[in-house]
């Protein structure tokens, strides 16, 4: 039990440093980049479809508890959350909670 306290007690620091090491650097090298480069924009385009590429996956091919979930019901509330993306002015927030509260309503409704 000792040891697994030390563990997490290490992991919290070094997971603080790593995280907030490379904000602060990015908050310096911000000042020096020009928001509408090419380059910027082509990594805001390929984050982006990473960013897609995952959520597709998660949805299509799910892993763990997500699996127990019938596909229709995770396509259903993915397409409510786009909806509500849409009709909240592009808020991500609102939409990430909708979409949540859908695919929960939509798995426990069904039975």
């Amino acid at each position: 039990m000792n040891d697994v306290v030390l563990i997490v007690a290490a992991m919290i620091p070094a997971g603080f440093i790593a995280t907030y090491l490379w904000r602060a650097l990015a908050v310096v090298a911000v000042t020096r980049i020009d928001p509408e480069s090419d380059f910027l924009l082509w990594v805001r385009a390929v984050s982006t479809a990473l960013v897609a590429a995952l959520v597709m996956r998660m949805i299509i091919v799910p892993s763990g508890v997500l699996a127990t979930i019938a596909v229709e019901h995770r396509i259903g509330a993915m397409a409510i959350g786009i909806a509500v993306f849409y009709a909240a002015s592009r808020s991500t927030q609102i939409a990430t909670f909708a979409t949540v509260i859908a695919l929960v309503l939509l798995h426990v409704v069904s039975g």
